[in-house]
């Protein structure tokens, strides 16, 4: 099989082994990277006695110094350091001399030579000026505005995601609960009231590594494919679609969100070429053990084939310690030639050993061998300077000169050692032929110190493919020490503009990762445009995070929408602005050559909310999820996750759009059973602040529950929920008028549900459970339910003698009287004085109060009787307040608009033809069918209407298919004559409280007397 980049071919199976690293096994605390407080404090020193700085005299020297070979105890002598170069703090980096010394990319100084007119004008220092250009344009926008991204592979990522289209929502169940778990908990603890960036910063990371752990632990519990395939970047091409999602997400979210402890316990960000070297090394890896191998090799390991591939590539990779270790014991005296015999020996074995040696002292104090990566700090500045001068030193030690560096081919060190195979000349060769080290030796010891100095060329002839060169170019690479045809430069003019205030911040470190990308992918390597993962990848490295989620997208919603809400909190996902501002005055023609679709739901909503909307379309159209548990054991239905991830929109105008769909289609599917369902919902949205669309469900539902059952105290609950008093009052104007009609107490006892009982029974108890829900809802439903329990308490005394046992029939007709009139005071609240006034908000309807007036005649005289009250002898029930009451009402009732009065005479109506036996001539059904276009009460329902006509049925009472006979203490209602009218009532009522009335005061003027 062959490595897709260059190389030598390696076998693997799958390249994708979260499990088989170092990266992967280390144990972790919540955020993605340990504690590293001794982590930079361990480099191994060769610091001597302080003496002064001898760095002009490594790096500088005179050309008309006489040329002289030093012995090797002079050599040995100057060994305090890296050829004769102390690693000690015995420098001054103010030295003068190591700032105009002829290092380069020391000289800030532009030079004569740089002005040849003739490079000038040729295509390629065209090709210079205009990349020149651009750089000092970026650099200057980066010091005034927000960063501008560099995004040359949008085009094509766009392309890649519009045909792939949208995943299927096949993953399992626990993954998207637990995805959207995490999710919730980064709001609950990363957003609050306040701002505060350090508090999101910190849950963004955690969060990020808990998602990524899960979506590695799903993907270990696939099977992995076993057929082999070429090693390529990413995946296999049979890998699921999952896999390959989880490993871009996990590249991405490593790169923006890697934290690390530092020695105050505070929380940074990891160095990025530190986060890209561990993820290279986890995910990319076709060299596990090779090292390890070459170390075990005979006759040596520097015989080994690979030997010298093994130590550029490990610099590459960022293993600094595993060059060292190789060339530490590489074991030169044993090398041999094709005869057997030793290959270096006595001067050239020394020089073999003096050079590898200082060059291993220099790897040994790099800050990347003490996993030091944040490379724009001090000591990353101090040691590049000390190992310019030791490369100095190895190539006038190598050559056998101390004083002619000017003239050598490899004194210019922008130029690669490689530059020169080509053409090499006579002088070359002759510092071949003089050379001390052995020139195989010399020429990879030149690579090495190339690769960690930032050559350009060394790094990408030492990398096998634009993914590992990246990375390397983005760790080692110094952007200004040559321009494209090898000329020193002294600092380019774009680099000056930003050095000043260069750090090592996270938008530096991605601006140095674009650029590398499109050095390793435009000058040296092809990516693979076939290959989304490829493309998913050059997305991340260009800071394309729009391109990053639609090509996720494609393979995985849950993990799309995740990152889409981590980008977008973390602050690295752009924000959207609709397509139109920016096209306006284009046409189509232009948009097509533009590639812009402007009815496209990503340029409508934005890549984030549109990838949420597809994720909750999905989510609403499963019905399996909601048979699976968490990990805390809780389930939850798709529709109610997919009001969670509307809710979490950018655009909350767009989020109220979608989440009103969704709730007419929950609508849509409710029945009398669904109040799981409504409570669930109407719970969510209150917490999203959505209280309208709240309302719209439990009002629907409870609509549902009054029309298509009898659970008339859960359907009160509801439309209190819905905040619709109006609603509440249907509902008990129902009860009151079918209590009325059938002159008892409806439902009957046995038939209350649960609600109802409880609100009638367990008042008090029931209304402080409810108001912790909602205390509006639960003051209107205690405030409108009064009414009706009174007029109950009414009936039930009146029917139930088990009510009140030990109570003679007289003290019962008192307590039932105190009942009914404090609903007929009720009832006659709107109309005082005669005049109807809605605005009093009374609490029984006024068109019940003729069918209530009639219900009092049981307590007053009859004045046919003067002696006999309904067969008994005449004791006054009402007292004087309970008689000023109903007199008030008489008169009021009397007063009113005719309109009020012709309601109440028609309910009246059907109240007495409801009676056991019935009016001659009608039926309470044919009343209603009559009279319901001109009642308030009937007309003005509709469901009012509907039951009562379902329901009527003289003399019997029930909701269920059994009718019962109705058992009452009395009926108001048997006297009465046919063809009685309302003022038949009244006027009966008055005299009978007329002459109860007389008869209280004839008792009180008895009391009196005696």
């Amino acid at each position: 099989m062959a490595f897709s980049g260059r190389g030598t071919p390696i076998s693997s199976t799958n390249s994708f082994n979260p499990s088989g690293s170092s990266f992967a096994s280390t144990p972790q605390k919540p955020l993605f990277a340990q504690q590293r407080a001794q982590k930079r404090s361990g480099a191994p020193s060769t610091r001597g006695p302080l003496q002064p700085s001898r760095l002009g005299q490594a790096v500088m020297y005179n050309d008309d110094e006489d040329e002289r070979e030093p012995n090797q105890q002079e050599i040995k002598a100057n060994r305090p350091g890296t050829f004769g170069l102390p690693f000690d703090d015995t420098y001054d980096l103010d030295d003068s001399s190591i700032l105009m010394s002829g290092a380069p990319g020391g000289d800030l100084e532009m030079r004569d030579d740089d002005s040849d007119l003739m490079m000038l004008n040729t295509p390629a220092a065209t090709e210079r000026v205009r990349k020149e250009a651009a750089g000092i344009f970026r650099a200057s926008v980066a010091q005034s505005g927000p960063r501008i991204r560099d995004l040359r592979f949008a085009a094509l990522a766009k392309d890649v995601y519009t045909h792939m289209g949208t995943a299927s929502l096949l993953e399992p169940g626990e993954l998207i609960l637990n995805t959207e778990r995490l999710v919730t908990r980064l709001y609950d603890e990363g957003v609050g009231e306040e701002e505060d960036e350090e508090k999101l910063d910190e849950a963004l990371a955690h969060v990020a590594g808990e998602l990524t752990d899960l979506w590695k632990r799903a993907i270990n519990d696939f099977p992995q494919p076993d057929e082999e395939h070429t090693v390529e970047i990413g995946p296999g091409p049979n890998t699921s679609p999952l896999e390959k999602a989880t490993y871009l997400a996990n590249l991405a979210l490593h790169v923006h969100h890697e934290r690390y402890e530092d020695n105050t316990g505070r929380t940074r960000p990891t160095p990025l070429p530190e986060t890209l070297f561990k993820w290279l090394d986890e995910y990319h890896n076709v060299y596990s053990g090779q090292t390890e191998e070459i170390l075990r090799y005979k006759p040596s390991p520097a015989s080994h084939a690979l030997f010298w591939q093994a130590i550029f590539v490990a610099l590459l990779r960022g293993k600094v310690d595993d060059a060292a270790k190789l060339l530490r014991q590489a074991a030169w005296d044993k090398v041999q030639k094709d005869n057997g015999e030793n290959k270096y020996i006595n001067r050239a074995l020394e020089s073999v050993q003096l050079a590898t040696a200082e060059t291993v002292a220099m790897l040994e104090n790099c800050p990347g061998y003490n996993e030091d990566w944040d490379i724009w700090n001090s000591d990353w500045t101090l040691w590049r300077v000390r190992t310019r001068g030791a490369l100095d030193h190895l190539r006038r030690f190598a050559e056998g000169r101390d004083n002619m560096l000017g003239d050598s081919t490899f004194s210019d060190f922008s130029a690669s050692v490689t530059s020169t195979r080509n053409r090499e000349s006579m002088a070359g060769l002759a510092r071949r032929a003089e050379s001390q080290v052995p020139w195989e030796i010399y020429e990879k010891l030149n690579i090495i110190f190339d690769i960690v100095l930032g050559s350009k060329n060394a790094i990408l002839d030492a990398a096998q493919d634009w993914c590992e060169a990246t990375i390397g170019l983005t760790a080692w690479w110094d952007d200004r020490r040559a321009d494209k045809f090898g000329n020193p430069l002294s600092m380019a003019r774009s680099q000056a503009l930003t050095l000043a205030s260069q750090s090592a911040t996270t938008d530096s470190y991605l601006d140095r990762l674009n650029n590398a990308f499109h050095v390793a992918v435009e000058e040296e390597f092809y990516l693979n445009s076939h290959n989304p993962v490829e493309v998913g990848i050059a997305c991340i490295f260009e800071d394309n995070v729009k391109g990053l989620i639609g090509l996720l997208r494609g393979w995985s919603l849950p993990i799309a929408s995740a990152v889409a809400e981590i980008a977008s909190l973390g602050g690295w996902l752009p924000q959207h602005q609709p397509g139109a501002f920016f096209m306006e005055g284009l046409d189509q023609d232009d948009l097509d050559v533009l590639g812009v679709d402007p009815t496209a739901p990503d340029e409508i909503d934005g890549i984030k909310d549109s990838t949420l909307i597809q994720y909750a379309q999905k989510l609403t159209d499963d019905e399996d999820i909601g048979t699976i548990a968490d990990h805390m054991g809780e389930s939850r239905d798709g529709w109610e996750l997919a009001i969670h991830v509307l809710g979490r929109m950018d655009s909350q105008e767009r989020s109220e759009e979608m989440i009103g769909i969704l709730i007419r289609h929950i609508d849509d599917s409710l029945h009398v059973d669904s109040n799981e369902v409504v409570d669930k919902t109407w719970s969510l949205l209150n917490e999203l602040g959505m209280i309208p669309y709240a309302e719209e469900v439990v009002e629907t539902y409870a609509e549902i529950l009054a029309r298509d059952s009898h659970r008339y105290g859960e359907a009160m609950w509801y439309f209190a929920l819905a905040h619709k008093p109006h609603k509440v009052r249907e509902v008990t104007n129902l009860l009151i008028s079918y209590s009325l009609i059938q002159s008892t107490a409806f439902p009957p006892n046995e038939e209350l549900d649960d609600w109802l009982h409880r609100f009638l029974n367990e008042r008090n108890e029931t209304l402080e459970q409810c108001a912790k829900q909602d205390l509006e809802a639960a003051e209107l439903l205690g405030k409108m339910l009064s009414g009706y329990a009174s007029l109950r308490q009414y009936f039930v005394i009146r029917d139930d003698e088990a009510i009140l046992p030990n109570a003679t029939p007289y003290a019962r007709k008192q307590q039932a009287a105190t009942a009914l009139v404090n609903v007929i005071a009720s009832s006659d609240d709107n109309i005082r004085g005669g005049l109807l006034d809605p605005t009093r908000d009374g609490i029984v309807s006024e068109d019940f109060l003729l069918a209530l007036l009639g219900e009092a005649l049981a307590f007053v005289t009859n004045p046919d009787n003067t002696n006999v009250h309904l067969g008994q002898q005449a004791l006054p029930v009402l007292n004087l307040d309970q008689i000023d009451i109903i007199l008030k009402a008489v008169e009021d009732l009397q007063a009113v608009s005719d309109r009020v009065r012709n309601t109440c005479e028609e309910f009246l109506q059907i109240v007495l033809a409801s009676a056991p036996g019935g009016l001659k001539g009608s039926t309470p059904a044919d009343l209603l069918k009559k009279n319901a276009s001109g009642s308030l009460v009937l007309a003005g329902s509709a469901m009012v209407a509907t039951q009562l006509k379902n329901s009527l049925s003289g003399g019997l009472v029930g909701s269920g298919a059994k009718m019962n006979p109705v058992k009452r203490g009395w009926d108001w209602r048997a006297d009465m004559p046919a063809k009685t009218t309302g003022d038949d009532v009244m006027r009966r009522l008055r005299l009978g409280v007329a002459k109860d009335l007389a008869g209280l005061w004839l008792a009180d003027a008895d009391n009196a007397l005696w």
